[in-house]
């Protein structure tokens, strides 16, 4: 296998590792939903085991890449996170995604098997609907008050945020941008991962039901499972219980991934 190693400032503008492990069981990249960053999962580290590194991915258009233009397409993104993730490959690699970054990660785990084949071992989506069973949902076209309404909706926990003009004015752009991306995304049929799927979600999300995340087994060319957790859309801020059914999932080093039970 030979990998393009990308170089540092490509790695460091994507990637952020929270608590760097000197030789990690695995490495774990985590893509946040949309609006999100990747200090969405700064807190992992503390709840999975120790030799697990954990890393967000940042996308472009927020906090310290806020002068660059948010992501306009899937494609915007999936090279970019691939190339920045290569590094990392013939080591026990997991991806893990929640809503919008769900298919970010799925899409990146394809990208990494079209260029090198099996090179991921766990692929983690949560909250979101497979990529050939999705519901069109033209959020980035509402207003401000709208957008604000429906993101009220999806997570009461956004109050201090929403109620925060000037916050507001920083974040605004890029949830429109990436609720833009989620709305052109349709991959049909489907195309299976190699790497094991692991389906989670809150019973008590308003857009994606118990039966929704049945569907990604299409999306599955090995082991499949899933798991539905109490909570919302946003139910992995109680992040104890979600972290408790990912870490037996987690592959070891230098073995082939592996299904719990």
């Amino acid at each position: 296998m030979t990998v393009t190693v990308p170089d540092l400032h490509t790695r460091s503008r994507w990637l952020r590792t929270f608590k760097p492990v000197a030789r990690p069981r695995c490495r774990l990249v985590c893509a946040p939903h949309a609006g999100g960053t990747a200090q969405a999962y700064r807190t992992w580290p503390t709840g999975l085991p120790a030799d697990v590194e954990v890393i967000g991915v940042q996308y472009p258009g927020r906090q310290d890449r806020l002068g660059e233009p948010a992501p306009a397409s899937m494609d915007d993104l999936v090279g970019p996170v691939a190339d920045a993730v290569e590094p990392f490959l013939g080591e026990p690699l997991a991806l893990f995604g929640h809503s919008m970054g769900a298919v970010v990660a799925y899409e990146v785990t394809l990208e990494l098997e079209r260029r090198h084949g099996q090179v991921v071992d766990l692929l983690a989506v949560s909250g979101s609907r497979a990529p050939h069973h999705r519901e069109e949902h033209e959020r980035h076209e509402l207003d401000d008050a709208a957008l604000i309404e429906e993101l009220r909706r999806l997570n009461d926990d956004f109050g201090d945020l929403l109620d925060s003009p000037e916050l507001l004015d920083l974040v605004l752009p890029a949830i429109r941008a990436d609720f833009g991306v989620v709305a052109r995304y349709l991959r049909t049929p489907p195309v299976p991962v190699r790497a094991p799927l692991l389906a989670l979600g809150g019973s008590a999300d308003p857009d994606v039901a118990a039966a929704d995340l049945a569907h990604w087994r299409a999306c599955a060319g090995g082991a499949f499972g899933t798991r539905v957790l109490t909570g919302g859309h946003f139910y992995l801020t109680d992040e104890r219980p979600v972290l408790d059914v990912l870490a037996p999932w987690l592959p070891h080093r230098r073995s082939t991934a592996h299904r719990a039970s």
